[in-house]
């Protein structure tokens, strides 16, 4: 007689879990390993363990960092109601950003996501781009006079870009060119940015209240950028009163109101404003061009295609915004620059309930951390994820992708409101530049990425000038 045969029970699929730890110090984690080389800890961790995600212990914290498109889009789209700012870096950046579009959230925000959109569309911001090709010729002269009279035998690329952004972003944003200004609130910015990547990144630092000498310096030059941005600010709004009206972004803040209550910005939401735009909104694009001029440099066959393009399309004359859809190469060069060296290399989050992401749990109370770093080389997504590129940008291969593998502006809801600006200026700047003049790195001391809260090069940039014109 036959036996039935056995009838086989399906396996249920496991349960979500952790992903795999980064495997660190008893008590510490990676805490320490994060703080001396981030880099090299994620890359290394993905190598290991070739999912979607890791999970690292910081000291008291847990992160689960992510690298999965439809993952990310979780967290910035899907659910993204369930993920917060409320991290140990944005509530440190509040001290001087205070209630800024990166650091706002909730109700806050939105009303002042929908009262700043109107002044950064691209029919408002066209008008700069004389103003960014202004200023950086007016680098290149200096470059020039400092060759002939003093032999300029090499310059750092970055601390260039950050000056020139600097000054881009006070004519455009405060409506001031004057360089006793600019003299005055570079050391400022400066001191802001070395304190604000100090006190965030080292969680050993002492407490902000601790009247230690850096800590003095911090709050000097936060007072010196809020008397001037509050100074303009008064000056504006009288202007306004009186029937004058400039056109820089800070008098267009001023005037706009929410659609939705007919309300505008108070004196202290346009503070936190206008200092946003200009630490991040400066920062980031100088760092976005430096990349990318490195990177141009130190690849023979990518300069060549950039320098045949600009020979083609200008001609030897100063680029305007109606070159722009022709400068097809060069805007890909500071594409493919921000998808190897994104300068918000991370973007943190807080879970406010559990979540599973695939195989992958998250609790409540831990933070998610997104790397545009680690998933702009993510191998499952990018070809040649090491190479320099920017072909990639232009042949079709880049829009195959899914829409959250290249996130250099974040993604989602919170997507940057200046990325528009910030690709104008940027193309517009590294059209003039490398039009004119090649820059030849030395490498000493050797370029090398510096993860903080932003990407810098450790070391800057320095480099020689072999001018192409003139």
């Amino acid at each position: 007689m036959t036996q039935p045969a056995a009838s086989i029970a399906p396996i249920p699929p496991a349960a979500p879990a952790r992903a795999p730890l980064i495997k660190g110090w008893p008590i510490l984690g990676v805490a320490w390993h994060m703080r001396n080389d981030p880099l090299k800890v994620l890359l290394r961790a993905f190598e290991e363990n070739p999912g979607d995600a890791v999970f690292m212990k910081l000291g008291p914290y847990k992160a689960t960092i992510l690298r999965n498109p439809d993952h990310i889009k979780r967290v910035f789209v899907d659910n993204a109601a369930n993920y917060s700012k409320q991290t140990r870096g944005y509530a440190k950046a509040r001290i001087v950003l205070g209630d800024g579009l990166v650091t706002s959230e909730g109700e806050l925000w939105q009303r002042q996501r929908r009262i700043a959109t109107p002044a950064f569309h691209r029919q408002r911001i066209i008008g700069f781009a004389s103003i960014m090709t202004d200023a950086t010729v007016a680098m290149l002269d200096g470059w020039r006079q400092r060759s002939s009279s003093a032999g300029l035998p090499m310059l750092d690329v970055f601390q260039e870009m950050m000056r020139v952004t600097l000054r881009i972003a006070l004519h455009t944003l405060l409506g001031t060119s004057a360089e006793h200004e600019l003299n005055e609130l570079s050391p400022a910015v400066s001191e802001v940015l070395e304190r604000t990547n100090d006190i965030i990144t080292n969680p050993l630092s002492f407490p902000e209240w601790v009247p230690t000498p850096k800590h003095i310096r911090f709050r000097r030059a936060i007072d010196t950028l809020d008397r001037f941005v509050y100074s303009t600010i008064d000056r504006r709004t009288k202007e306004q009163a009186e029937g004058q009206h400039a056109t820089d972004l800070l008098s267009m803040l001023l005037a706009a109101r929410d659609e939705q209550t007919g309300e505008g910005m108070s004196r202290t939401l346009l503070r936190d404003e206008a200092v946003t735009i200009l630490i991040a909104g400066h920062e980031t694009t100088a760092i976005a061009l430096t990349w990318a001029l490195y990177l141009v440099a130190k690849h023979p066959a990518a300069r060549e295609a950039l320098e045949a393009e600009l020979d083609r399309v200008l001609a030897g004359r100063t680029p305007t915004v109606d070159d722009l859809p022709n400068l097809k190469y060069t805007r890909a060069a500071i594409e493919e620059a921000m998808r190897l060296y994104p300068p918000a290399w991370m973007i943190g989050r807080a879970a406010i309930k559990d979540d599973t992401f695939g195989p992958y749990t998250v609790r409540g109370g831990e933070f998610v951390l997104v790397s545009p770093f680690v998933t702009h080389r993510n191998a499952k997504l990018w070809d040649h994820v090491s190479d320099f590129d920017p072909g990639r940008f232009i042949d079709g291969r880049s829009d195959a992708l899914p829409k959250f593998a290249y996130l250099p502006f974040g993604g989602g809801l919170r997507f940057c409101v200046g990325a528009t600006f910030a690709m104008m200026e940027a193309t517009l700047m590294l059209a003039t530049i490398a039009q004119q003049v090649r820059i030849e790195p030395t490498e000493d001391p050797p370029v090398t990425p510096w993860a903080m809260i932003t990407l810098r090069p450790r070391h800057g940039v320095m480099a020689t000038l072999k001018w192409r014109r003139g």
